[in-house]
């Protein structure tokens, strides 16, 4: 399973819990399912879990890439919302951005990018002059922002070392 870039090993233990839980523990996740479920194909039940924790991750990470790309861009789209969909990570229509759950499955650069793009196409006719002008300028912002953020890490880990 991958989770926000990386790879997570599943492990699925039954138990007499009636609730499906999903723990993090290291490179590894463990998902709890009822013991009455060990009988039934389980594959669906573990698939469904699994959208469940991509559906509640993305709406704390994807909250917080939209507020650091509005940040970096100084404009937002009009509105957002999380809907899963089959093929594609998002779509924007009306100024309103669509956003698959399923993106959490990637890096938090993979999503901050394509967020990028994506309010870019809210704010601008797709392939306009101000589009391509707005996603180069934006990337070019969120490499800085990003190169600014490990400078000052580096900077706060040193100094931690030396007190």
């Amino acid at each position: 399973v991958s989770l926000l870039g990386k790879s997570l090993n599943l492990d699925v233990k039954y138990r007499n819990n009636p609730i499906v839980e999903i723990d993090r523990k290291d490179n590894k996740l463990v998902l709890y399912l009822p013991k009455k479920y060990k009988t039934i194909e389980s594959v669906q039940i573990v698939n469904m879990a699994i959208e469940k924790m991509y559906d509640e991750v993305a709406e704390i990470e994807l909250e917080n890439a939209m507020e650091k790309i509005r940040l970096i861009l100084g404009f937002a789209p009009d509105d957002y919302e999380i809907e899963r969909m089959k093929n594609s990570f998002y779509k924007v229509k009306n100024k309103v951005i669509t956003i698959n759950p399923d993106i959490v499955k990637y890096s938090k650069k993979v999503i901050e990018t394509t967020l990028l793009g994506a309010f870019c196409k809210a704010q601008y006719k797709a392939n306009s002059k101000a589009y391509k002008e707005a996603l180069e300028n934006g990337i070019k912002e969120y490499e800085a922002f990003t190169f600014d953020l490990i400078r000052n890490n580096k900077t706060t880990s040193k100094i931690k070392k030396v007190s």
